[in-house]
């Protein structure tokens, strides 16, 4: 069944990464049905987020921790982030562990009731983060975001629509800087080309670890040092 193929390396940055995926040109066989499956995307809590069968597996896989609780400590401001890819979720992935992290992102609008919004720059690239959640103990946290990228602008087809669910989890210093470890994960990938084998994509996380550098309004680093979108995803096509 296996005819021609090509490999299509994705660089979904959240935190910066290349993920290599094959696309078969063979069509999924539809004669196969599956009962109702939880949410895919538009996570409305973290319970719905984790509730998704690959955000739970790639939870259960890797090395991060989850902070739960409703008394998460005040991360609103703009850090630069330094860090790499700790672990992927494929030995064909492999490669990309230790990629640098090289970003800036600004974490805003957190509520008492659990709500954050994300933004994330480089260069002169903005992205951002939606259906943003935020929970924890004391000095300990877990940022639930959730990203949807299509067409050109994310450096994809404009048949195919791919979902990526953030987790980020980490502690705050009494300097205001943090250290975190994030998971992303693909939840959802929507196409209408029959020869995209979907199921090779969605699942696929990468887990990375950095520091995040608390600026202040006086000394904030210029956004073109930042190499690594945190959410952009540009795919680049091998024959």
């Amino acid at each position: 069944m296996k005819t021609n193929y090509y490999h299509t390396i994705i660089k979904v940055v959240i935190l910066p990464l290349l993920v290599v995926i094959i696309f078969t040109n063979c069509s999924k066989d539809d004669s196969v049905t599956s009962p109702t499956s939880p949410k895919k995307s538009d996570f409305e809590s973290p319970e719905e987020f984790i509730s998704n069968p690959s955000v739970n597996d790639a939870t259960e896989n890797s090395d991060i921790d989850v902070n739960y609780g409703n008394n998460p400590p005040p991360l609103a401001g703009t850090y630069i982030l330094d860090g790499q890819i700790l672990e992927v979720s494929s030995s064909d992935l492999s490669s990309l562990i230790g990629l640098a992290i090289k970003s800036e992102m600004e974490l805003f609008n957190q509520t008492t009731s659990g709500k954050i919004s994300l933004r994330e720059t480089v260069g002169n690239i903005t992205v951002w983060g939606s259906g943003g959640y935020i929970t924890g103990e004391s000095d300990n946290f877990t940022i639930w975001q959730e990203s949807k990228q299509s067409g050109a602008e994310a450096g994809l087809p404009n048949d195919i629509t791919i979902n990526v669910a953030l987790l980020m989890s980490g502690r705050k210093f009494s300097n205001g800087n943090l250290d975190a470890r994030g998971i992303s994960i693909i939840t959802k990938v929507e196409t209408s080309n029959t020869s995209y084998n979907t199921e090779l994509i969605e699942g696929l996380w990468w887990l990375w670890e950095a520091d995040f550098d608390l600026q202040g309004l006086l000394n904030k680093t210029n956004n073109s040092e930042c190499n690594y979108s945190f959410l952009k995803i540009i795919i680049e096509k091998l024959i």
